[in-house]
């Protein structure tokens, strides 16, 4: 099988992660997309982030599709979420299967500062959904660690919707309608339980 892998915050899931899962899908013709909930993202720090709330949004808008599905193995682990040690996990699952990693550019111009870089390249199939308005020196970073490797990664030249968690938290925070960048069932869940009225910050941070 061919399986892509979607990491995230997932806080909350929104239409721009099912877009990215339903275009990689069909463009590399994959069986399925596992949806996998940072515990603590390494990358950032997420503050007033209930991991049972992020499961449930998922759990709620992912049960209408067969072909995606998720894993709690790192919400599980608890702890720093680390791509290198999840994707290990999924090769010992489906050691006879090819692994897909989907990020957006603006992961991957990053790419080469994450921890274990190559052990990730060496695990699954980088798959980059393309933006513009990135580093070009971080871009080349990240080019020459995987040429260095012998590794090409799949760039996804195709419109991607450029909505994010942070935006939509801030919006509920302020009022703001939020029908069309999330699903209804994460929208009446976010209403029903009253999420994002404080204000709900992510900083970057190195990795």
């Amino acid at each position: 099988m061919r399986i892509g892998i979607l990491g995230g915050t997932f806080n909350p899931i929104h239409n721009g992660h099912l877009y990215m899962a339903f275009e990689a899908k069909e463009t590399l013709e994959l069986d399925r997309v596992i949806f996998v909930p940072n515990y603590i993202p390494p990358h950032k720090e997420a503050y007033e982030r209930n991991p049972e709330d992020v499961l449930k949004m998922l759990e709620l808008v992912l049960e209408e599709y067969e072909d995606f599905s998720i894993s709690t193995y790192e919400l599980e682990k608890q702890g720093l979420s680390y791509t290198y040690e999840t994707l290990d996990y999924f090769t010992k699952i489906y050691p006879h299967d090819e692994l897909y990693f989907i990020i957006g550019e603006d992961s991957y111009v990053n790419f080469s500062r994450w921890k274990n870089p190559e052990i990730i390249i060496s695990l699954a199939k980088l798959v980059v959904f393309q933006r513009h308005g990135f580093d070009e020196h971080e871009r080349l970073r990240t080019r020459t660690l995987l040429e260095t490797h012998g590794k090409t990664p799949v760039m996804l030249d195709s419109m991607i919707l450029e909505i994010s968690s942070s935006d939509i938290r801030n919006r509920v925070m302020k009022n703001k309608e939020i029908r069309y960048l999330v699903p209804e069932k994460v929208r009446d869940y976010i209403y029903e339980h009253e999420l994002y009225r404080a204000n709900t910050v992510e900083q970057e941070r190195s990795p």
